[in-house]
């Protein structure tokens, strides 16, 4: 296939022109080379290799895939296996015809398929004994395995892309269709359409026939986009949930990171139908330039994962050119305005020496200022250790509960399972909960649960992420709050308000969580909002809104669990008001962490009132970000550039 006539080459040749990466094309660009800070990946056809091989080898097995989805309890179409007569190395046991025969008395109508094939080529309606004995002599003819699998009335078809373990878009494959005239036959109207010339045509239909004027008439029961479907954004939230639970699933039994899963709506509910470890969407992003936008988006996202790009550095560099990042810049000009010689990174950037007057030096690695002991930047960084220290040292923290992820995730999901069934025997706490990885900061796979199937959600979105442990911790009511504390001084508190948008009675929520976003963006924040967060659309049907819902003049819609501002949280600076007891405690923490710089996270009903004294302890950071975006514009540079002069004075003065 040549190169100019494929959409993912000119994605990829953009991807890497704007991140600049290396191309280098071989065999008409079916094999492609991408090369970048000393990382290599190679692409063949449409194989990636953000997945292992066995991943791949059991993908395009189907029948194996059918045997694992079965033993993970995951609803799916089920296949069996049956070797061809010419297939030497694994020739059919004698009861193979009868074995075949026996599905289709029991089935009564099956679909016959190469075991190993894409692309709906080769796939066969078999309903009598004759379409059996024609489907299986073709398929064998050009393949060693045949895969027969039972006939569904399918209401629908369904493909979920995974990029990097996580929903990357969903969209609905509709059948090609003929709409009628009152006077064309169904030959003639398909014949009259470019699109569908060439079309497989459904062997049940009578092409013949005149269809009514408006009438629509489904040619083809393939949902195939490479002959004639056509792809549909899934908007419905609860549709959306559902086959992205689905999907995860899968992606958890296969440890899988790259994979499009293909899933139906039948008379049996729900039912995985294949996954492809081949993520093509040519049809898909030549349908229309949307589309094309979005699958740009997950390519890039595969690809920068892979060659170890997509962190907060690269983000900032290569997705966002032309925006200003307040924390690079605030270093080198705190260090050049108090006579700090910085010698940077210059091959990959990871860090800055800064060389003070007096010959002290400090290390950054990324631009947080970490300036913390080990020790105690990993008793931080592990949550759940960290709470346990806190709470033997007479802190108030909320009552948590951890899990080991296990090898196999169903077991972990079982363990939880028993939990959520009943929370208040096993945990001492209910409903609603947090659910969190032990490891990860900046709000990543934090879930706020109302139920057990809410919590199995959350759970197989988190076990994704790969993290050894998994946090079950008591909700807490009352606002949010980060107190920054240097060298036993409060340098920083303020008020995290979740991310949410406010209602002005024309606008769907869909609209202004968009002009949110974009807000978000044009105010230069590090960071840009994911509207296809999943725990966005959570949050607004737990509220008992949808998408398309039209807010009231001033009701809040709340969008995140959690008030990160790197999830889309505003701040409120409270750095002047904050009461003498929660400024000694912040200081407390601190020293009981031996902590010289550190972000203390704490729910409280106000920390500006004198004689409150209610609250729990989160977590602590043992590297805050000093940019909180309490103020904007120049007032928002110079307060920044403040904070990060008191670190310099501080680094200069040990």
């Amino acid at each position: 296939m040549e190169s100019s006539n494929r959409q993912l080459i000119k994605i990829v040749k953009e991807i890497c022109q704007e991140h600049g990466i290396t191309f280098q094309g071989f065999s008409s660009d079916w094999v492609i080379q991408l090369t970048a800070n000393d990382h290599t990946m190679f692409i063949h056809g449409y194989k990636f290799p953000n997945n292992n091989a066995a991943i791949e080898q059991i993908c395009n097995d189907k029948s194996a895939l059918s045997d694992l989805l079965s033993a993970h309890r995951i609803p799916h179409v089920p296949h069996s296996y049956f070797s061809s007569p010419y297939n030497k190395q694994n020739p059919p046991p004698q009861d193979n015809w009868k074995r075949m025969q026996s599905l289709l008395q029991e089935y009564g109508k099956i679909v016959c398929k190469p075991n190993a094939a894409t692309g709906g080529y080769g796939v066969f309606k078999v309903s009598s004994q004759r379409d059996l004995e024609f489907a299986s002599q073709e398929i064998f003819s050009a393949s060693e395995a045949m895969s027969i699998s039972p006939y569904r009335k399918i209401q629908a078809e369904y493909r979920v892309i995974i990029v990097n373990a996580s929903v990357g878009v969903i969209y609905e494959k509709k059948r090609p269709f003929v709409v009628g005239n009152g006077r064309d036959s169904i030959k003639s109207l398909i014949e009259k359409d470019p699109a569908l010339l060439g079309i497989e045509t459904d062997n049940e239909l009578d092409v013949l026939r005149v269809p009514d004027a408006d009438e629509i008439v489904e040619v083809s029961w393939k949902h195939n986009l490479e002959q004639g479907a056509r792809p549909v954004i899934v908007t419905d939230v609860f549709k959306t949930e559902i086959l992205s639970e689905l999907a995860l699933s899968c992606v958890a039994a296969l440890d899988a990171e790259f994979v499009s899963v293909d899933i139906v709506e039948d008379e049996c509910g729900f039912e995985v139908l294949e996954i492809n470890s081949g993520v093509m969407m040519e049809n898909f992003a030549a349908s229309n330039p949307e589309n094309y936008e979005i699958a740009k988006n997950i390519y890039q996202k595969a690809i920068l994962h892979y060659l170890n790009m997509d962190t907060p550095r690269y983000q900032y560099s290569n997705q966002r050119p032309g925006k200003t990042n307040l924390v690079p810049p605030v270093l080198e000009e705190t260090a050049r305005e108090r006579g700090v010689q910085m010698i940077p990174d210059k091959e990959k950037g990871n860090f800055a020496i800064f060389v003070f007057k007096n010959g002290k030096r400090f290390v950054a690695k990324d631009h947080p200022l970490n300036i913390n002991y080990a020790g105690s930047i990993s008793l931080c960084i592990n949550k759940a250790a960290c709470a346990r220290f806190l709470h033997d040292m007479g802190f108030q923290i909320p009552r948590q509960k951890t899990f080991a992820r296990k090898a196999n995730p169903d077991t972990t999901l079982s363990d939880l399972s028993r939990c959520f069934e009943n929370p208040g025997e096993r945990l001492g706490f209910g409903f609603p909960m947090i659910l969190k990885p032990n490891g990860l900061s900046q709000g990543t796979g934090v879930y706020k649960v109302f139920n057990a199937k809410d919590g199995l959600l959350a759970a197989r979105n988190v076990l994704a992420l790969k993290e050894k442990n998994i946090l079950l911790e008591e909700y807490c009511p009352g606002s949010d709050y980060r107190i920054v504390v240097l060298n036993g001084q409060v340098i920083q508190a303020y008020e995290r308000i979740p991310f949410h948008v406010v209602g002005n009675g024309h606008d769907t929520i869909r609209t202004l969580l968009q002009k949110q976003a974009d807000a978000f963006e044009k105010a230069n924040r590090d960071k840009t909002v994911d509207t296809e967060d999943p725990r966005i659309l959570r949050n607004i049907i737990h509220q008992g809104y949808t998408l398309n819902t039209v807010l009231n003049a001033g009701v809040i819609c709340t969008l995140q669990d959690v008030a990160n501002l790197s999830l889309g949280g505003t701040a409120r600076d409270l750095t002047d008001r904050i009461s003498p007891y929660y400024s000694e405690l912040a200081i407390s923490i601190a020293e009981s962490l031996n902590l010289k710089l550190c972000g203390i996270d704490i729910i409280a009903k106000d920390i500006t009132d004198m004689n409150r004294a209610d609250y729990h302890v989160i977590e602590v950071n043992s590297a805050p970000i000093l940019n909180n975006h309490a103020f904007d514009g120049k007032k928002q540079e110079k307060y920044v550039k403040e904070l990060h002069g008191m670190v310099f004075d501080f680094l200069e003065s040990l």
